[in-house]
């Protein structure tokens, strides 16, 4: 499952960044992180946004959780970081059954709070909040959505990663949260979508090395014929993933593939 790496963005979209942010990242000492998205909920299941709210793992996710778990108990971590989120927490337990190591609750690892869209589907949010929807497609924050920004995701979930004193550690968190940690450690701009949403109960896997961050792998997924994402759901449905990006991509057009997983194929980037 080992993959040709990718690493950094565009350097005029890296120096771009937040500077708030950038110092985070640099206030990291863990040299290896293991993101590990959680298993499917019913909510998943329809394409319907759970932010912070807490509906448990149904029994596809249940399975997920414990075929995903006999493949990385083979690679265990110094120490699992867990979401507080109860289908974030399960999802965790199944590694623990398997192997002795240090398990923390986290509530910074917590998915997007994501205000008045929370509990509804996307075909919902378009119906009941038009214009926050237009805006949100257009490349603009939506405007009285309420609940948390971009911005505060990412530095609740970096100040989450600076506290981390082992080298290598796995991170169980949410679909928003997986997308935040990884692009912010590469370093890639948060318009667009430059990677695959992470698939429930599928990881990816990040390295230091002395020039940066590097993608080792993403969306990688243990064989199990409950890994499908449900019919009729594009990847970026599933889930609260999309949420936490711009809904342009940075030529402007609002197309969701901009690196799908045929494309992670063709850049060597294992899934």
């Amino acid at each position: 499952m080992s993959s040709t790496a990718i690493g950094g963005g565009p350097p005029d979209e890296a120096s771009a960044r937040d500077g708030a942010v950038d110092g985070a990242v640099e206030g990291v000492s863990v040299q290896r992180v293991v993101v590990w998205r959680h298993g499917q909920t019913t909510w998943n299941a329809i394409g319907r946004f759970q932010g912070q709210a807490d509906p448990p793992l149904d029994r596809v996710g249940q399975e997920q959780s414990r075929v995903a778990a006999g493949y990385l108990a083979v690679d265990p971590p110094d120490l699992i970081l867990t979401s507080d989120l109860q289908r974030a927490a399960s999802t965790a337990q199944a590694l623990t059954r398997l192997i002795e190591r240090p398990v923390r609750l986290e509530p910074r690892l917590r998915e997007i709070e994501l205000g008045a869209w929370q509990g509804l589907t996307r075909d919902e949010v378009a119906a009941t909040y038009p214009e926050q929807y237009a805006d949100w497609l257009d490349g603009r924050p939506p405007v009285d959505r309420g609940g948390e920004s971009r911005a505060q995701l990412d530095a609740r979930v970096m100040a989450a990663l600076a506290d981390i004193e082992v080298d290598h550690v796995l991170l169980v968190t949410h679909g928003g949260t997986a997308r935040s940690i990884i692009e912010t450690l590469l370093g890639l701009s948060h318009a667009g979508r430059w990677l695959a949403v992470l698939g429930n109960c599928q990881w990816s896997e990040l390295q230091r090395y002395p020039g940066g961050w590097q993608l080792r792998a993403h969306n990688l997924a243990a064989p199990s014929e409950t890994m499908p994402r449900p019919a009729g759901l594009r990847p970026d449905q599933v889930g609260d993933a999309d949420v936490v990006a711009d809904g342009a991509l940075p030529d402007g057009s609002t197309d969701d593939t901009a690196l799908d997983d045929t494309a992670l194929d063709d850049a060597g980037v294992g899934r």
